[in-house]
C-alpha cells in the first residue's frame, strides 16, 4: 500500500476518522526488551452503557467510562461518533483500510500496533461482532494485535465456525487477547455462558472484579495501574485475573454489595 498524505486519508471516503490514535494514562506504548518490539496504542470505543447489552449491576455501578469520562462533553461526542461509525454497512472495509494506512505512517511503521477495543462500551449486537471478526482476519499478519474485555458471551457463541477459527487462530498466533469479563453480581445465566466461552475458546481470559480476592481462584492480581505492565488483556492467555472492585467511592462499594448479595440469593 502506498504512503498517503494526511490530506488525502481524511479526503478517502474509507478514512474512518473516529479510530482513535493513542491509548490513555494506562494505555502507554511500551517496548519489550525481550523481543525487541514496540507496542503502540490505538483504541476504538463505543458508548458506555448503551453499547453494552449484557452489563452487570456491579458493572454498571462501577464503571468509570459511564460514570467519569461521558461526562465530559468532547468525549460524550467522541464516542457518539465513534457509534455511528459501527453502523455503517461498510464499517469492516473503512477500519481495514484505516488501519493499513495508518501502519505506513511514521508512528507505528515498524512497531506494532495495538488496538484496544472498547475502552468504553462492548460489542453490542452479533453484528458489530461479525465486523470485527473481518478486521480480525484482514489483519492477522502480526503488525496489528487486537485486546478486549466482554460481557457479550452469547454473541462470541453464535458466530460461525469460520469466524471462530480466525479468533481462535489469533490467539493462538498472539494477535488476538481477549478476557470475559465477570463480577460478583454477573448472573448464574450469564456465568453459564461465559464458561461455554471459555469451552469453545480456551484460550481466552477471566478477569473477575470482586470486593474479596480470597474468594477468587486465579493465577494474578491486577491493580489496573498499569495495563501495559500487567499484560492480561493485551498478551496473557488462559489465564484468570483478579481485582478487587476499584474506582468507586465508600457508598458505591456498599450498593454494589447489596447488589451482589440480592443476585446470589435469587
Amino acid at each position: 500500500m502506498k504512503k498517503h498524505t494526511m490530506t488525502e486519508k481524511r479526503a478517502n471516503e474509507l478514512y474512518c476518522d473516529a479510530f482513535q490514535l493513542y491509548g490513555n494514562e494506562k494505555l502507554v506504548d511500551y517496548y519489550d526488551a525481550e523481543t525487541g518490539t514496540f507496542y503502540k496504542y490505538a483504541q476504538y470505543n463505543t458508548i458506555a452503557g448503551f453499547c453494552c447489552p449484557f452489563a452487570s449491576v456491579g458493572c454498571m455501578i462501577a464503571c468509570y467510562a459511564k460514570g467519569g469520562l461521558h461526562k465530559m462533553p468532547s468525549v460524550k461526542e467522541s464516542r457518539e461518533k465513534s457509534y455511528k461509525a459501527t453502523l455503517d454497512v461498510r464499517f469492516s472495509e473503512k477500519m481495514i483500510y484505516t488501519i493499513g494506512v495508518e501502519l505506513t505512517s511514521r508512528r507505528y511503521n515498524g512497531n506494532v500496533m495495538l488496538i484496544r477495543i472498547h475502552e468504553s462500551g462492548d460489542f453490542y449486537s452479533l453484528e458489530y461482532l461479525k465486523k470485527w471478526v473481518k478486521i480480525f482476519h484482514a489483519h492477522s499478519d502480526g503488525r496489528v494485535n487486537f485486546c478486549f474485555y466482554t460481557k457479550s458471551f452469547l454473541f462470541f457463541l453464535q458466530l460461525d465456525e469460520s469466524e471462530k477459527e480466525i479468533i481462535r487462530a489469533g490467539q493462538a498466533a498472539g494477535t488476538i487477547a481477549f478476557s470475559l469479563s465477570l463480577d460478583d453480581t454477573t448472573s448464574p445465566e450469564q456465568m453459564a455462558l461465559a464458561m461455554e466461552v471459555k469451552k469453545q475458546f480456551p484460550l481466552a481470559n477471566i478477569y473477575y472484579c470482586t470486593d474479596d480476592l480470597s474468594k477468587v481462584k486465579h493465577d494474578q492480581e491486577c491493580d489496573c495501574a498499569n495495563c501495559a505492565k500487567c499484560g492480561h488483556c493485551t498478551h496473557a492467555t488462559g489465564k484468570t485475573t483478579a481485582v478487587k472492585v476499584h474506582s468507586v467511592s465508600k457508598e458505591q462499594l456498599k450498593k454494589y454489595q447489596s447488589k451482589k448479595r440480592k443476585t446470589t440469593a435469587a
